[in-house]
């Protein structure tokens, strides 16, 4: 029994002497490395410095700046128009400015029977003062009638304004425009809610189907703003012309609106681009090894990074491993204030 005893007395020795040994260097490795770490970085100022060794280490990775233009594009929503309302009400200015040259055609000729009544009345012909007086009923029936097809069509003219705008009700009644073109489906009418207007004539603007079978940008022009609201909609309706979508009146459709205006900056990778207190940073590398975070203040942006006008075109920028630094920023500011 007692051999047995000493033997694994001895085996425990061993593995002990063995994990004593071993484990050594692991549990002394962490004091070592951080102390390494931490005389390899330090705050300058409003910059934070890293050794050329820390810098490989993690992987940071600086690159120049690129030239880039940027196009600033908003997106709407809007609906086809439905123009039967401006068919009907064309039919019917044309109805009256038919009967508007029958009514000058009787007035004229009222006239000239007044005047010629008048004229016999006058010299004693045998023209009684009833006759007289049925003429002159008679010429102001024709005058009074031809003005109220004149206010019947500028009630129409009115209409059609209020209802979408100058632009196209000056196409009543004609055989060539705007309006024939509406109305002979050559072209369609968007309506579309924009909240502010500013600059709005500073866009070139498409329009394309809602639906995911038409991949086409069709361009449109700006006519102006429709006097007809959209329903459920805020802010101020425009109208846009385009050609034919081959869509049904009411049809939803995506309206593009890009800035005329290039403006030239940069483009900032998402991943140089870090948050803290609410705001996006990122970090430049003015002089080797040092590193400033600077805010970024952009409200443009697409697929490929956010286009900036403050960072100047060859400034080095972090590309990879502004994380990195944002922490080891911290850290030393959180030892700082530990240390008063």
């Amino acid at each position: 029994m007692r051999p047995i005893i000493l033997t694994q007395s001895l085996i425990i020795l061993v593995l002990v002497w063995l994990l004593a040994f071993f484990g050594k260097d692991e549990f002394y490795q962490n004091t070592d490395d951080e102390a390494i770490y931490t005389k390899q970085s330090k705050v300058v100022g409003n910059q934070i410095w890293i050794s050329p060794e820390s810098q490989k280490s993690v992987g940071i990775v600086v690159k120049k700046a690129k030239l880039s233009y940027f196009q600033d594009q908003k997106t709407f929503h809007g609906v086809l128009a439905d123009v039967n309302d401006l068919i009907e009400s064309n039919k019917l200015f044309k109805l009256n400015e038919s009967r508007l040259t029958e009514s000058k055609i009787i007035l004229r000729q009222k006239k000239l029977d007044l005047q010629r009544m008048r004229g016999l009345f006058n010299s004693g012909r045998k023209v009684s003062a009833r006759q007289l007086e049925l003429s002159e009923l008679a010429f102001e029936e024709a005058k009074r009638k031809l003005s109220e097809i004149k206010l019947e069509l500028a009630a129409i003219k009115q209409k059609v304004t209020s209802n979408w705008n100058a632009k196209i009700s000056k196409g009543l009644g004609k055989d060539s425009g705007l309006l024939l073109a509406i109305i002979s489906r050559k072209v369609d009418i968007t309506r579309f809610s924009i909240l502010s207007k500013a600059k709005i004539n500073e866009f070139f603007w498409q329009v394309k189907s809602s639906g995911f079978n038409d991949p086409i940008d069709y361009p449109a022009t700006l006519l102006g703003p429709s006097g007809l609201s959209l329903k459920g909609e805020t802010g101020e309706t425009w109208l846009l012309k385009s050609p034919l979508l081959n869509l049904a009146s009411n049809s939803p459709v995506v309206i593009y609106a890009r800035d005329k205006n290039k403006r030239s900056g940069v483009l900032i990778p998402e991943d140089a681009i870090v948050r803290f207190a609410g705001e996006s940073w990122i970090y430049l590398q003015n002089n080797p090894d040092y590193f400033e975070r600077s805010i970024l203040k952009t409200t443009f942006s697409n697929s490929d990074g956010v286009f900036s006008q403050q960072v100047k075109p060859d400034q080095l920028i972090v590309v990879i491993g502004a994380q990195t630094l944002l922490s080891e920023e911290l850290r030393h500011q959180i030892e700082n204030e530990n240390e008063h």
